[in-house]
């Protein structure tokens, strides 16, 4: 069995392939988290995988604790998959491939596997990365904007008269089905950080257009607020919650070679 593991700036992810196809995608939080606490929740026993295959953007102190507690209770050494400049169909568009964020590299493997058309791909957790890719697997760059928590914290702690009158408000979330327009201010600035993201998203797939890759491109979403951010946007897009995952399956040689081949089991 090979075990697979996304670890965010808040949260580690896994999953595991089984004959190319990834077991439903779980999860906890280490952020704030004793190291303690989530290493006896990650490391059980009943794993005993073969290989480890490891996504992480969580620095290099993470990435000792999951070295030293892979080989002490498993008896395997992780594989810390990296950003290079071309894998699996894609080139790198960063000139310093090592400085573009594996997580972001990975979404653009899965994707690749997945479609032969255009594709861009969101990223939607503590910040937001949108990446464009042509429908020669050539990656063209991409953006990194805060996520809706950040946004509205900076907004609420740098702003003290919205600030105050946040607190006052009802702390209900958006409700994307009333519209963009909120009534009061806490709900006005929770608001404002999701539309902001959904018309960024929105303006990448028009500037992906805009290059001239012919068929419209795929869009696929992933991230804990994907879903909020889908549910505004004008385009149309695909929610993915185990991306990072399935760009892992492939930069580990663990998925299948044709297209659309690695899926999650229901």
């Amino acid at each position: 069995m090979i075990l697979l593991l996304d670890i965010g700036n808040t949260r580690i992810k896994w999953a595991q392939a089984l004959d190319a196809t990834l077991t439903p995608q779980q999860s906890l939080m280490h952020r704030d988290a004793a190291p303690d606490t989530w290493t006896r929740q990650l490391f059980r026993e009943r794993f005993r995988p073969a290989r480890l295959l490891v996504s992480n953007v969580a620095g290099e102190e993470m990435a000792a604790i999951i070295r030293r507690e892979a080989e002490r209770n498993w008896h395997v050494s992780p594989e810390f998959a990296a950003t290079t400049a071309s894998a699996a169909g894609v080139t790198n568009a960063y000139p310093q491939p090592s400085s573009h964020g594996v997580d972001r590299w990975l979404t653009l493997l899965a994707a690749r596997h997945m479609t032969a058309n255009a594709a861009c791909v969101i990223d939607a957790g503590t910040a937001v990365t949108i990446d464009a890719m042509n429908a020669r697997g050539l990656h063209l760059g991409g953006v990194i904007i805060p996520g809706i928590r950040m946004m509205v914290e900076s907004l609420v702690a740098r702003t003290s008269d919205l600030g105050s009158k946040s607190r006052k408000s009802s702390p209900r979330t958006v409700d994307h089905r009333v519209g963009m327009f909120a009534s009061d201010t806490a709900r006005a600035i929770e608001s404002g950080a999701l539309f902001a993201i959904a018309a960024a998203a929105d303006r990448g797939v028009a500037e992906l257009l805009r290059e001239g890759s012919g068929d419209r491109p795929s869009v696929y979403l992933t991230g804990g607020d994907a879903e909020r951010i889908r549910a505004v946007m004008t385009t149309a897009a695909e929610v993915i919650p185990d991306l990072v995952l399935r760009g892992l399956a492939v930069w580990g040689g663990c998925a299948a070679s044709s297209r659309a081949s690695v899926q999650s089991r229901s």
